[in-house]
């Protein structure tokens, strides 16, 4: 664990990310970029009750969410990570979901799931199958602002999130 991570026990929803941005090593808590729309997509969903900032990040864990990394490594693009280096974190991922035992992993971004999964496609979505036994796998678009889906079309997922949580 390093200090970007939010872990708790038996947790809802744990976000896996491909690595922190250096803003938010610099700062200690995760999707801190300033065009990253991380907190805005969890209060839009019902996820949290109200919107978090960045530096509020130890708040998640009252709403059952946590979140970490694949790659530990600060970077100022996600791009600067090998294929290697994205797969050598998958055991470390394997012991975080051991520990916190999330009903659902929830990956920001397409990318990360298929880095994780070692998979070449995947849906957005609840995925058929988990890659760690007991919890549901998830994919989710990129909170990044430099995405070019519109801030409604990411919320679509978000929203499908916060409903298998329901279910």
């Amino acid at each position: 664990m390093n200090n970007i991570d939010v872990l708790g026990e038996a947790l809802r929803v744990l976000f896996v990310g491909f690595n922190p941005s250096l803003r938010s090593e610099a700062i200690g808590h995760p999707y801190a970029g300033r065009g990253n729309h991380f907190w805005r997509l969890l209060a839009a969903a019902g996820l949290t009750p109200a919107q978090l900032a960045p530096t509020d990040s130890a708040h998640m864990l009252a709403s059952g969410l946590g979140s970490t990394n694949l790659v530990e490594r600060a970077t100022a693009s996600a791009a600067e990570l090998s294929r290697s280096e994205l797969r050598a974190g998958v055991p470390r991922l394997r012991d975080i979901v051991h520990h916190t035992q999330p009903r659902v992993v929830a990956y920001t971004g397409k990318g990360v799931y298929l880095a994780a999964s070692g998979r070449s496609r995947a849906p957005w979505g609840k995925q058929d199958e988990a890659l760690f036994p007991g919890s549901i796998d998830f994919v989710l678009p990129s909170p990044s602002g430099l995405v070019r889906m519109t801030f409604a079309e990411k919320l679509v997922w978000y929203q499908a999130l916060a409903q298998t949580l329901a279910e």
